[in-house]
């Protein structure tokens, strides 16, 4: 089989609009549409692609618009944003203390995300992304995010009982 290159005279040009948005694929999430921008599809293989004015600046309000959703992320926002930061699943797995494989299963979606590794993932990203405005954003849920990162449970009162005794003793639990 014959791989199809395709011409500039297969090309067929389209604005993106609200009514037919341009699907962002390369973002590496399924949920990203634009609109206002200029893309191209082949008219032979329907092949398609974009132009793009501004990518990182793109990309930047596309991870910050991650970190500041509402929800648990999505495994592949999780990714999305361990890509951002530059990081190998290793590397980030690492980082939130948890092991390279229970990584591949948070960003493949097998496993759901915890409140508080969701919160740490968040914070690891924007930590690492030097992202002032990011950063200045994050700094309004750093407390209540660390609060939901270090969520204990309740201590319960010990309770001793005496060798061939019915008699109970409680201590109670340190605070």
């Amino acid at each position: 089989m014959i791989e199809h290159v395709c011409k500039k005279s297969d090309l067929i040009e389209h604005s993106a609009t609200p009514e037919k948005p341009y699907r962002f694929l390369d973002s590496g999430l399924s949920n990203v549409y634009l609109i206002g921008i200029k893309y191209w599809v082949c008219s032979v293989c329907g092949a398609t692609s974009a132009e793009i004015p501004a990518p990182i600046q793109l990309m930047n309000v596309i991870a910050e618009s991650i970190v500041m959703k509402r929800g648990i992320l999505a495994g592949e926002e999780v990714k999305f944003l361990r890509k951002r930061a530059g990081k190998k699943a290793s590397d980030f797995a690492s980082l939130i203390s948890t092991t390279p494989e229970h990584f591949c299963k948070l960003e493949t979606g097998k496993l759901k995300l915890t409140e508080p590794l969701d919160k740490l993932i968040r914070l690891t990203y924007g930590i690492l992304s030097n992202n002032n405005a990011l950063q200045a954003r994050i700094a309004t849920n750093v407390e209540a995010w660390l609060n939901s990162i270090r969520k204990e449970k309740v201590a319960q009162p010990i309770q001793i009982r005496r060798t061939g005794s019915s008699d109970w003793c409680q201590l109670p639990c340190a605070a």
